[in-house]
This record gives C-alpha cells, sequence and structure tokens, in this order.
C-alpha cells in the first residue's frame, strides 16, 4: 500500500484492511469447480463451447508462440469460441495497449478486417494511461513490432470518441478503452450504432460494485451502470461472464470482475 496516500485517506486505508481479512476467508472457501460450472453455463446459454473454446485458444497461442501476460483472462477463451461458432468479417478492437490482443484476433479470425484504435501517443492521456510515462519509447517500439506481424489488422490512432462520425459497420466490437464516465459510456453508445444487428460487443473490466480506489481508466461501475440503463429500455440484452476464474480474482464479489456480452434486441 501507499503509506503516504493511506494517511491523506484514512477511511479508505481501512476499508483497504477490512477488504484484505474478508479476502483471506473468501479464498480459503472458495470453490473454482462451482464458479467453473457456471462459466460453462454461461457459454451453453449463448450456444458457445468453453471447453472446445479453451483447446482452440491454448493450441493457437502455442502455434504463435504468444506469451504469458497477467492480462490473459477468458475475454481470449470467449473469443476462442465466437470464432467457431459465428462468421466474423470485420473486427473493431477499442484500445489497442500492446498490440497483443489485436494479434490474437488476427490468428483467431484469420479471414476477418480488424480495425484496433488508440490514442496518438502525442496525446497527453497517452502516456498517462497504462503508466507508460517512463519508457514510452520502448512500449511504443514494442507494440509497433507486434502489429507488423498481423496481416489483417488496421491500427488507427485516434480518440475512440470520435468513432461517432464512423460509418462503418462491425459483426465483433471489443471494448477496451478507459473504463470510467464518459469514455466508456460513449463508446457503448458508439458501439451500439457501428455494430451489425446480429452483431457481438464485448466489454471488459466490468464491475457491479463501486471500488476502494474507483478511478475513470481501470476501477468503475460505469460499463455496468451504462448496460444497465439500455437494457431497462430493451434496447440490449447481456451476459455476464467471469473474467478470471482464480480464486485470487474471483472470490470477493465487491471486487469480481466481468466481462459483459451485449446483443441488440430484435
Amino acid at each position: 500500500m501507499n503509506i503516504a496516500y493511506n494517511l491523506k485517506n484514512p477511511k479508505k486505508a481501512f476499508k483497504k484492511i477490512l477488504l484484505l481479512f474478508e479476502n483471506f476467508f473468501l479464498k480459503k472457501k472458495y470453490d473454482i469447480a462451482l464458479f467453473e460450472q457456471k462459466q460453462n453455463q454461461i457459454f451453453n446459454k449463448l450456444n458457445f463451447d468453453r471447453k472446445s473454446g479453451l483447446r482452440n485458444i491454448i493450441e493457437i497461442k502455442k502455434k504463435i508462440n504468444f506469451p504469458d501476460r497477467e492480462m490473459s483472462s477468458e475475454h481470449e477463451i470467449i473469443f476462442s469460441a465466437i470464432s467457431s461458432k459465428k462468421k466474423i468479417n470485420r473486427i473493431l478492437e477499442i484500445g489497442t495497449f500492446d498490440g497483443w490482443n489485436s494479434y490474437l484476433l488476427s490468428n483467431l479470425f484469420p479471414s476477418s478486417e480488424i480495425t484496433t484504435v488508440d490514442l496518438d501517443e502525442k496525446d497527453k492521456n497517452f502516456s498517462l494511461f497504462y503508466n507508460r510515462e517512463d519508457k514510452l519509447d520502448l512500449f511504443l517500439k514494442d507494440r509497433d513490432h507486434v502489429l507488423e506481424k498481423c496481416k489483417n489488422v488496421i491500427f488507427k490512432k485516434i480518440n475512440s470518441i470520435n468513432l461517432i462520425n464512423s460509418k462503418e459497420k462491425y459483426d465483433l466490437i471489443w471494448i477496451d478503452g478507459a473504463h470510467g464516465y464518459p469514455i466508456v459510456t460513449i463508446d457503448i453508445v458508439n458501439a451500439l450504432n457501428l455494430v451489425e444487428r446480429d452483431g457481438i460487443i464485448l466489454c471488459d473490466d466490468v464491475f457491479i460494485e463501486r471500488q476502494i480506489n474507483e478511478d475513470d481508466m481501470y476501477s468503475s461501475v460505469a460499463t455496468f451502470e451504462t448496460l444497465k440503463i439500455f437494457e431497462k429500455q430493451k434496447i440490449i440484452k447481456s451476459f455476464l461472464f467471469y473474467k478470471r476464474l482464480s480464486k485470487e480474482f474471483n472470490c470477493n464479489p465487491k471486487t469480481r470482475q466481468h466481462i459483459a456480452l451485449v446483443k441488440i434486441n430484435d
């Protein structure tokens, strides 16, 4: 914990300590088999096969020498399951980051046209997000090297807000940019206009409960609240997957992250 920050925010610091104790006991009784069963049921409800998707993604990652990354999660299995069940012609990825997810998509969907967008490095927010300030040049070099390996990926340096002017249509949209208000809400609204009627929108890092250190980039309920409003108006139907199944990430409902799958209602 950051000592200086906690001294200035004693209430939040106390909540963090309570959370540590809470997680300690929740981890002891966490049943991963139960949550894996629940996750499989969500896949089945959407006519996806998680076990087959998992086998496929393991094979592809091994084939392309995909690195073992902290950012790997159930979203990769979801992509894999979609690739075997649905014809995807065009994909939009909001939030390129280091390019590795774009590379994975390009191998899962080799016949698809993939567009990935991220802020221009000249944008003042670019170096602030993901703590890029210190090693910006190296980050850009590594990202560009990964993207160069993608034969079917178009990389655009734009603020995702500007997608409001786009007339393109996509079969699959992955929203993984800023996760707080107002950006993620704008990304979701834009995605609803850009997705085909029978297309799929996926949203990463969905929190159901407010976090102790809620922020505009990583930890926010903005995605969940925005989707619930659209769902209440019967514009969409959303489904929540667990982002990760390990007890370290999934034991506590208060801090549990999800991935939302969104479909437009007929």
